[in-house]
């Protein structure tokens, strides 16, 4: 290792995820104006518009307020106002008897990977361990790692994707100081059944009591509106009473490359004021404060709801289109992604043959398993159809599955 570099992370920029590596391979052939036959699949970046309440939020600021006001330091937490306009959503929402939220629980950030980031660097301590639950979005693995902890991988029940409670009982150790849950999930689209949350926050209660340590339930939700068929995501700080949310307006308003997130301490956490003030070090330290602008623009949408139709309808495109194929597909219940049983159990050869029929597929690898590449279906409609012939391809090359 090169004198003066930190080895982890060269290792971080030098191996980059299979995700960023697909979606950098597509940004090169659209630089070298290669614009046909290649299916992007790779990258939640939404093609969906932001609702038109966004644009008219971005004008009203823009008209509204001054250049020092538009693009001056907030407070490292955000601003008052915007935060207190997120408060009045999420009680809108979730707030019942105790379950109340204020400006005082809320820190605006840089996404969803800010508020994580900066969550875990504000709640553990070198040496600890968070546990993560395949297949779970691999940047977990990189958060976690860069604050000196250790990654643990628990396997999700078989074909239904829910929470193993008996393994991730199993899974905790002495060191282990938070779970990551994911719902709806990325990459398979699971939502968690309440029954199951129940189950994770009794077990967890009971291994606090053990250990006499905090065990924190980090709940990344940047896809919490976007469910269908009916069904409800459930609210996670109802089930255990120390829970972490961390929430990004990426997919839910179609604004990823603004990265506007937040954190929500609940005032249920154990040592919640002290567990406050250190997310806002964490903040100051790592920098993840989100930006002037965009403060504002969310003061005005912090209600607004996401596109869920849209997204239904190219969930429809898409899965019943490989269904009507032969592949293996998870039906999702949320987010925009299906997870699809590869034809043959290497993950890795069977997302290069794909590529060479210009599909861009995620291999499970990168996820924590095997024999599944990721699809993400939130591009525009000519992509999801016109690629329906490429797989048809792929499929005639092996004829059906292998295994």
């Amino acid at each position: 290792m090169a004198e003066g570099i930190d080895s982890l992370m060269y290792e971080f920029g030098a191996g980059k995820s299979a995700i960023r590596e697909l979606f950098e391979k597509s940004m090169e052939f659209v630089q070298q104006g290669v614009t046909t036959d290649i299916w992007d699949f790779s990258i939640g970046n939404p093609t969906v518009p932001a609702p038109p309440e966004v644009s008219e939020a971005i004008e009203k600021v823009l008209a509204s307020c001054s250049s020092f006001e538009l693009h001056g330091y907030t407070e490292n937490n955000g601003r008052l106002a915007t935060r207190e306009a997120i408060a009045r959503d999420l009680n809108k929402r979730f707030g019942h008897g105790s379950h109340r939220y204020g400006a005082g629980d809320l820190m605006l950030t840089a996404g969803a990977a800010g508020a994580i980031s900066a969550t875990i660097a504000a709640l553990t301590l070198p040496g600890e361990s968070a546990i993560v639950l395949t297949p779970y979005f691999p940047e977990y693995r990189m958060y976690i790692q860069a604050w000196h902890c250790h990654c643990v991988e628990v396997p999700t029940t078989p074909k239904t994707f829910q929470p193993n409670i008996n393994a991730i009982e199993a899974a905790i150790e002495p060191t282990t100081r938070m779970v990551i849950i994911n719902t709806p999930n990325n990459p398979t689209g699971t939502i968690y059944r309440p029954e199951v949350l129940e189950q994770l926050a009794d077990m967890l209660r009971q291994k606090e009591k053990d250990l006499g340590r905090v065990i924190y339930l980090l709940s990344d939700e940047p896809y919490r509106e976007i469910v269908y068929d009916g069904h409800v995501n459930p609210w996670v700080p109802d089930y255990y009473e120390d829970t972490v949310v961390c929430y990004s307006y990426s997919k839910s308003l179609s604004l990823p490359g603004e990265r506007a997130g937040y954190v929500l301490v609940p005032p249920s956490l154990t040592n919640h004021d002290h567990a406050y003030e250190a997310l806002l070090g964490s903040q100051r330290a790592i920098n993840t404060i989100q930006n002037s602008l965009m403060q504002r623009v969310l003061e005005l949408c912090a209600g607004v709801a996401a596109p869920i139709k849209e997204y239904q309808r190219k969930r429809r495109i898409i899965y019943r289109g490989l269904s009507d194929i032969g592949y293996d597909v998870v039906r999702p219940d949320g987010a925009f992604y299906l997870w699809i049983r590869c034809l043959e159990e290497d993950e890795r050869a069977f997302s290069e043959k794909a590529f060479e029929h210009g599909l861009l597929l995620v291999p499970s690898d990168d996820f924590g398993c095997d024999s599944y590449v990721r699809l993400s279906y939130c591009c525009d409609d000519d992509t999801l159809s016109g690629s329906l012939p490429a797989f048809q391809k792929l499929w005639d090359d092996y004829g059906s599955y292998l295994w």
